[in-house]
């Protein structure tokens, strides 16, 4: 996935949607998740395992989007 095509993605995806985030370093989280694509940074947060990650989108290796 190009960057231009990951940053237009994690735009793409509302306060009320789920998303999947995988990470380069292995990490894969499912949740809601809020991105300021002017700054490139966002959080997702899983309620459910309790596990939230502040990230910037270079840290983003592929978006799902349900």
């Amino acid at each position: 996935m190009t960057t231009l095509e990951l940053n237009a993605k994690l735009d793409s995806i509302d306060a009320g949607d789920t998303a999947t985030l995988f990470f380069k370093d292995g990490e894969i989280i499912r949740g809601g998740m809020l991105y300021n694509s002017t700054q490139q940074r966002g959080v997702i947060i899983n309620p459910d395992a309790e596990t939230q990650r502040r990230f910037e989108a270079e840290e983003v290796a592929k978006v799902w989007r349900k």
